[in-house]
């Protein structure tokens, strides 16, 4: 058996456990920041799996599940665009490059085909609560996962067995002029994704410490964990100095309560 076929039966297997991630619950398996390393092991170059796997995190740190909306198949993008990348010899750039429109494409096929199936599920356990069979409801429950994110799974091996080499070949071929622009694109990208994430995240009350922190590390040279460190100490104050206020609050009610006579003054 050739490395080839070896590397495509343990990438199946990796996208097929992190698809599971609802089934093996909230282990953030998911996620390029241990997709990439893992990625990495199984080709052989676990240092810039680990590299591309922290910058296709960035990338994706603002992909979140909001309402009706579903970010891009980060799975995918993140197994494929590293797996890619290492086979091609190029960087996290590179990686971020073929990942991005990657998970884009599989979260169109996964959408197609897996909701309708999910759609199927749905009406059966409908049917099984309408019977009072609770055996079926969650057997159906589980299966409905499983067969749904389980058709897209071999789009993932297959895409890695037939297309590595003809993307090897194409970044090979790449002009100077359109690598120097991906490479460009992709150190905008995980910018935009923490960019994302910050809007999402940033308050009124929240904004002054992020500026806070960021010009402390700036232009004292102090590192984000020693920052980190200091944010602790401040929390711990803080919430120090808020129960003292309740406490003086609570004693002051009670006070003017006294000085009031109570319900029962008639003076």
């Amino acid at each position: 058996m050739s490395a080839k076929v070896i590397q495509t039966i343990l990438l199946g297997l990796l996208g097929l456990c992190s698809n599971a991630e609802w089934f093996l619950g909230t282990c953030f398996i998911q996620r390029p920041l241990i997709l990439g390393p893992l990625t990495g092991l199984i080709m052989g170059d676990l240092q810039a799996g680990i590299i591309m796997g922290a910058t296709m995190e960035l990338a994706f740190a603002g992909a979140s599940s909001i309402g009706g909306y579903d970010p891009p198949d980060m799975i995918s993008g993140t197994i494929l665009g590293v797996a890619f990348a290492i086979n091609s010899g190029a960087g996290p750039e590179m990686a971020l490059t073929l990942g991005i429109p990657i998970a884009t494409v599989m979260l169109l096929i996964s959408n197609s085909v897996g909701y309708p199936i999910l759609q199927i599920f749905a009406h059966m356990m409908d049917r099984n609560i309408e019977k009072g069979n609770d055996k079926a409801f969650q057997r159906n429950f589980i299966l409905s996962g499983f067969v749904a994110w389980g058709v897209t799974s071999p789009l993932l091996p297959l895409a890695y067995y037939f297309g590595s080499d003809k993307v090897t070949a194409l970044v090979g071929n790449l002009p100077e002029f359109v690598s120097t622009g991906m490479d460009i694109a992709g150190g905008l990208l995980p910018a935009m994704g923490f960019a994302m994430l910050a809007r999402m995240i940033m308050k009124k009350d929240v904004a002054p410490f992020f500026f806070i922190g960021y010009f402390v590390v700036a232009y004292t040279g102090l590192t984000t964990t020693g920052v980190a460190l200091f944010a602790i100490l401040i929390l711990a104050v803080m919430f120090t100095l808020k129960k003292g206020k309740e406490v003086l609050d609570n004693g002051n009610n009670v006070t003017a309560a006294k000085d009031e006579g109570g319900d029962f003054d008639e003076f």
